[in-house]
């Protein structure tokens, strides 16, 4: 067995170590992107926003998505489900109080908000990381199959909230102080573009082909005037940004299950 020589730790037990927690913080991240995004309708987070039984809701929702992506070893991950629970209420609240002082950027909060969530997650994933083989739901995955999923529901649905808020940084967009982001077409249009052009770039031989994905989009851009070009080439570059960035980190993270 190989030894690291400066503490004497088994080189494979790290690895093993390392690969658990990472496990753990993946499943614990796809938990918080299904309740964070996929469940939290626009008339819940209005609802959060106005008192605590919105909020209570949400975390509600956040909690029972997480506890559903690690059910499979509850038995030893629930600590880390209730400290995610609680984390996040907090951070809810703190974000809450932050968007009624609005001495900050809609994209500012928001940024900082997933920022808080993303690190109280690894914390978590490090300090009550219980072992065992990467799992999800009640079966055997993969570090890859993990990170890929997490980056497809990323560049999908955090995807359009960032687009929004950026273009609303950007642009002044005319938005209402508490907006609610339609389900329509171009929306839905949006998440299978990004998510397209990212598992596109993940299984081909050039990773660049994904970007072709955004051609459309681009090239209707083109016909476009004023404001609404300059929508649509907003939504394209953030598209093209984030994918590019969960591209490199997905590839990273599947470095560490191997």
């Amino acid at each position: 067995m190989v030894h690291n020589g400066s503490i004497g730790v088994p080189t494979k037990v790290r690895g093993d170590r390392l690969e658990a927690c990472v496990a753990l913080f993946l499943a614990l991240f796809l938990g918080h992107l299904l309740g964070d995004f996929v469940f939290q309708p626009g008339r819940l987070v209005v609802a959060k926003r106005h008192g605590y039984r919105g909020m209570l809701l949400h975390t509600g929702i956040i909690t029972t998505c997480t506890a559903f992506m690690v059910l499979g070893q509850i038995s030893r991950t629930w600590p880390a489900v209730v400290a995610v629970a609680l984390a996040h209420l907090g951070i809810e609240h703190l974000s809450v109080r932050a968007r009624r002082i609005r001495q900050a950027s809609g994209l500012a909060l928001f940024l900082l908000d997933q920022a808080l969530h993303i690190v109280s997650l690894a914390i978590i994933a490090a300090v009550l990381n219980g072992g065992g083989e990467p799992s999800l739901v009640l079966w055997a995955s993969s570090i890859a199959l993990m990170a890929t999923l997490c980056g497809i529901v990323t560049v999908a649905f955090l995807g359009s909230i960032l687009a929004f808020e950026v273009r609303v940084a950007t642009m002044g967009d005319s938005a209402p102080p508490e907006p609610i982001l339609k389900l329509d077409l171009l929306r839905i249009y949006g998440f299978a573009e990004r998510a397209g052009a990212l598992l596109v770039g993940l299984v081909s031989p050039s990773p660049a082909l994904g970007l072709l994905l955004f051609v459309p989009r681009a090239a209707y851009a083109l016909a476009l005037r004023g404001e609404r070009r300059t929508r649509q080439l907003t939504e394209a570059a953030v598209g093209l940004t984030l994918c590019c960035i969960a591209w490199a980190l997905i590839t990273v993270l599947k470095g560490t299950g191997s």
